[in-house]
């Protein structure tokens, strides 16, 4: 549907191998979050980030919001020191997370040379027309509501794109991420033979934008790259449905206390240090940026990034690891 999965396919292929082997002592058939927070548009920054860090169900859900709420009590921005116990999560010998952090110049306005208006608008039409054509395959009246109402979503989306005045920053945040997220669930679903996979983000306004439409676009990019980038074993399925774990998608509440704030703070400090850091020089701005940089990211098995860059006419991407002495 877009050059864009294929390509962060590519770019993300050593760093499927490396979350296949350090999830290895999960079973296959488990439960698995993925939780995401972005930096966006900083004027201070040179980056735009996308972080995602993907949480093994080696506890539950409010467990784990128990120890970060009393390891790290607050997020990034409202601290001046990095705690301990929050690297220590991030970075622990015994495999409880992995992270991905899509990384790019700022300057490159969100891939603003190859994401077009037009061609975004050509994505959701494609969209439609697969969401269409799977409404044939239900029965289940449940099934049949959700495809209906997601199409209605798009369809709105597709206005919108039509519109002279169409915020398309906005609008590529929504594909960026949407692809990012189908990619990573498509990369989980391969490595762990996850049963379900619950995505879970910090508020951002494109979660607002024709209610959610961003989680029924993932939707359609993860079932359409599974299709294209099956596995052996997943074409050999008589159904490849069975084979492909079931996505939720944990919608942000408008107001008040963010239900899983506290698992949303990984990826805050992620991505608040890797949208500081200049790639050039490898220099931070603040103490707390070098903390999170040097403990977290260099030298790490679990903590990775993909350079995004747009030259106008192709995407390129690239995986990158941190080393030092």
């Amino acid at each position: 549907m877009t050059d864009l999965l294929p390509v962060l396919v590519q770019a993300t292929a050593t760093t499927r191998l490396q979350l296949k082997q350090w999830f290895a002592r999960y079973p296959a058939g488990m439960p698995w979050s993925v939780v995401s927070d972005y930096c966006i548009g900083d004027v201070n920054k040179g980056n735009d980030v996308f972080s995602f860090v993907i949480i093994a169900p080696h506890d539950k859900a409010e467990n784990i919001c128990e120890y970060i709420a009393g390891a790290a009590p607050k997020d990034l921005k409202n601290t001046s020191k990095v705690p301990l116990g929050l690297v220590q999560y991030l970075t622990c010998k015994i495999p409880v997370t992995f992270s991905i952090s899509f990384v790019m110049r700022r300057d490159a306005a969100l891939l603003r040379d190859y994401l077009s208006v037009e061609g975004m608008r050509s994505l959701v039409t494609g969209a439609i027309s697969f969401m269409n054509d799977r409404l044939s395959l239900y029965q289940d009246v449940h099934d049949i509501h959700y495809h209906q109402s997601a199409i209605k979503r798009l369809r709105d989306f597709e206005r919108d794109l039509g519109h002279k005045g169409v915020n398309a920053k906005l609008a590529r945040q929504i594909h960026l991420v949407a692809a990012m997220v189908a990619t990573l669930c498509n990369m989980l679903n391969q490595a762990v033979s996850a049963k379900a996979i619950r995505w879970i983000s910090d508020r951002d306004a494109l979660f607002e934008r024709h209610d959610a439409v961003v989680s029924d676009l993932a939707y359609v990019y993860y079932l359409t790259q599974a299709i294209e980038f099956a596995t052996p074993e997943q074409r050999k399925a008589q159904n490849l449905g069975i084979s492909l774990a079931t996505l939720g998608f944990e919608i942000p509440e408008k107001s008040g206390k963010h239900r899983f704030d506290e698992l949303v703070r990984l990826p805050d400090y992620l991505a608040g240090t890797l949208a500081d850091l200049d790639s050039e020089t490898m220099v931070v701005s603040k103490k707390k940026f070098d903390v999170v940089l040097n403990n977290v990211f260099v030298n790490s098995k679990n903590n990775w990034l993909v350079q995004l860059l747009s030259t106008g006419e192709r995407i390129t991407a690239r995986s990158v690891l941190f080393r030092g002495w």
